[in-house]
């Protein structure tokens, strides 16, 4: 029978939020949605799926990649192997797609963030989303997904009937490495995803030492001062004012960011923000195709521009 299988991201015991991309990709593809799931009762709104499959593992057995391909053995014994198998775009995802590729012999598609039902392919983009590219396989085997996060969380939808729930038993296969613990992100006073109105800065800024009137620009305006990571990985600010994909996801009221082109990691982490607003010289700035209003323009003059003005 032709269906979906999602591997699911747990963490702690929640269910991690860009595990709705993966149902929402599946959804799009109009075949059955069969999700694994480690041993445990987790928040996921069960008609999201046609099948729930609990494996036996305890989460911290469910990160290992060996596990999960012992596991996908018994699932495929069970319900025939599925014609997509999905899982996140994430450091776990990524590693246990890789393993799934392999040891099953299928060919891996990474970084996935649209479909072209037409031609059964799934694009991804580089370059900040300047170029796309369209992949298809040349064979009917089944096909190793990862998922962009905020790709396609828009397009879930519930099913009109409960899901089944089946349970297999799967062998434990790591023994080599064992999970040790979560490690906590390290906390700071600042918490910018609390942020009604964010003044985020980027590559554009130029250098350190105009970092001070940002701060200043950010008093005046009541706003919260975070950056992309090219401002982090220079060490202007620390990684906690950091927005993205390696950073933080935030949703303020106002999102204003300067000197910022648009990488997609960056994207991840604001585009469901109420109100964005960009500047940045370059008027083919990816940025420009996520802002409700766009200035094109100097960052550093425009920003001088609205401390007078705010003064006055």
């Amino acid at each position: 029978m032709s269906y979906t299988l999602i591997i699911t991201e747990i963490r702690r015991g929640q269910f991690e939020e860009r595990n709705l991309d993966l149902f929402g990709l599946s959804h799009l593809m109009d075949k059955p949605t069969y999700v694994l799931c480690p041993e445990g009762t987790y928040p996921i709104n069960e008609k999201w799926a046609d099948v729930i499959i609990t494996t036996g593992l305890k989460e911290e057995e469910f990160l290992m990649p060996m596990n999960i391909c012992k596991a996908l053995e018994k699932v495929f014994e069970r319900f025939n192997i599925s014609d997509e198998i999905i899982l996140t775009h994430s450091s776990s995802g990524t590693e246990c797609a890789s393993y799934i590729s392999g040891y099953f012999a299928l060919p891996v598609i990474t970084d996935v963030n649209g479909i072209n039902k037409d031609s059964n392919g799934f694009y991804k983009s580089y370059y900040s989303d300047k170029v796309y590219g369209e992949f298809v396989t040349t064979t009917p085997n089944t096909i190793v997904l990862t998922v962009r996060s905020g790709s396609f969380k828009d397009k879930v939808k519930e099913k009109s009937e409960a899901p089944k729930k089946e349970k297999i038993d799967a062998p434990l296969a790591e023994d080599e490495r064992s999970f040790i613990e979560y490690v906590e992100e390290e906390k700071t006073e600042i918490d910018i995803t609390k942020a009604e109105m964010l003044l985020s800065i980027g590559r554009g800024v130029g250098n350190k030492d105009e970092i001070p009137s940002y701060e200043e620009l950010a008093g005046i305006m009541n706003a919260t001062l975070s950056c992309s990571r090219p401002v982090v990985d220079k060490l202007w600010l620390p990684k906690a004012r950091q927005v993205g994909q390696s950073g933080k996801t935030v949703r303020p009221k106002v999102y204003l960011a300067m000197g910022i082109s648009g990488a997609f990691q960056h994207i991840t982490g604001m585009k469901d923000s109420e109100c964005i607003i960009a500047v940045n010289k370059d008027p083919e700035a990816p940025i420009f195709q996520y802002a409700h209003y766009g200035i094109v323009g100097d960052m550093n003059k425009i920003k001088d521009k609205l401390k007078e003005l705010l003064k006055a």
